[in-house]
């Protein structure tokens, strides 16, 4: 009986539930330019993929390791390594186009694109504390900032108004804001440990927020304009990982195990599951289809809780920890289906599993076992989908009829 209802609980979640998508909080089709999508760090796409997904190309870089989530805008894929390669590779056939070579560092997280044609620029940190801005379209520098610290999360592009902003967090505890176009610092603001993840900021018309979730147990809420403190959330434990932003809340995991919703107009946790020191850390960023929130665990699974009060409504075994974040997507089934599109999620693990799960109950439409592990997190755009490797592997994924 308990089964039967929790069932029809999580299913009446789903039917009752708003579309995910907006234009707000979903990468559109042509681009996926940050870490999580979006500034929101919504992790969501528009695209509609038709299953099932076929190996489009794969291209190994000997002696290379990625773990940052690639970024792509106008067809190129954007991509460092832990071996300072960083890349401008065609979506088509991986085939590189640019590379910038630094010698005495590496890229392990994201870059961030601008999608804007008027400032055609990439910006990305190393993990020695620089961060460069250059030409997207043939990788010259057009100016570099050095930071005290690694940079550990991709960097957010704002386009708040006139020329694009772009933040970027450091773990010598410092979130900096900057303009894209000279790197003129406009504001800074230190927190009192490592900043890990990628800053994100709501989707408001006005009074816009950043969020860090830091090192110093801290969810610091601040005002995108001047870097000033609006709230700060006590959190219990250190986290490393991007939060989610949607509607008035924003959602994330710690290091202890526990996952949190916090209200941020109300300035205060909504609810969080229980941790202790057994509980699985969270490196996971989230990701939200109506009312469930997804994510992946260090206990090799991807869970699904309940968006109004946390409950654990299905959780999915993976082969290996899930450190890369799962993405929303809509997917169609079957050859030339004509069938309405279903929610789903894409997530991949550090045993190179790779799987499409379905929304409301977590079983798998498709998968594929790459070989190599995954921390960085898949990129969607048109009808790819793009990861890359701990063993120097970019993989691009696509219907078969599209293959050439």
């Amino acid at each position: 009986m308990n089964t039967v209802f929790r069932t029809l609980h999580v299913l009446l979640f789903v039917l009752t539930s708003a579309s995910f998508l907006s234009a707000e909080d979903a990468a559109g089709p042509e681009a996926w330019p940050m870490f999580r999508g979006t500034p929101t760090g919504s992790g969501r796409s528009s695209v509609i993929l038709q299953l099932p997904l076929k190996e489009q190309w794969h291209r190994r870089f000997e002696g290379g390791a990625f773990t940052a989530t690639p970024v792509i805008n106008s067809n190129t894929i954007y991509l460092g390594d832990l071996d300072g390669h960083f890349m401008a590779l065609s979506l088509n056939d991986g085939k590189t186009l640019w590379q910038f070579d630094s010698p005495d560092s590496g890229f392990p997280s994201a870059a961030a694109v601008s999608t804007n044609a008027d400032y055609p620029l990439v910006v990305v940190g190393d993990d020695l504390g620089a961060i460069r801005c250059m030409n997207s379209n043939n990788g010259k520098i057009a100016w570099n900032l050095a930071m005290e610290g690694e940079i550990s999360g991709g960097p957010t592009i704002l386009n708040v108004s006139g020329i694009p902003s772009v933040l970027v967090g450091s773990q010598d505890a410092t979130l900096i804001c900057l303009r894209i176009t000279d790197g003129e610092i406009l504001w800074k603001h230190e927190i009192a440990d490592q900043i890990r993840c990628s800053p994100t900021v709501d989707d408001s018309n006005d009074s816009k927020r950043v969020f860090l979730a830091g090192c110093d147990s801290t969810l610091h809420i601040l005002n995108v304009t001047n870097g000033e403190t609006v709230a700060e959330i006590p959190l219990g434990g250190p986290t490393g990982t991007t939060p989610s932003s949607n509607g008035s809340e924003v959602f994330f995991g710690t290091e202890g195990g526990h996952f949190f919703a916090v209200d941020f107009v109300e300035e205060k946790v909504r609810w969080q599951t229980e941790g202790d020191s057994q509980k699985p850390a969270y490196r996971s960023s989230s990701t939200t289809i109506g009312d469930l929130i997804f994510v992946g665990s260090r206990g090799r699974a991807v869970e699904a809780f309940n968006r109004a009060d946390g409950s654990l409504c299905w959780r999915h075994p993976m082969r290996s920890r899930v450190d890369a974040s799962p993405v929303a997507v809509r997917v169609r089934g079957g050859k030339n289906s004509t069938q309405e599109p279903t929610e789903s999620i894409i997530v991949a693990d550090t045993a190179g599993e790779i799987k499409m799960l379905r929304n409301h109950d977590g079983s798998g439409c498709w998968e594929f076992s790459a070989g190599g592990g995954f921390s960085g997190s898949p990129a969607v755009v048109r009808d790819r989908v793009v990861l890359a490797s701990d063993d120097g592997v970019v993989w691009c994924f696509g219907h078969d009829e599209l293959k050439k």
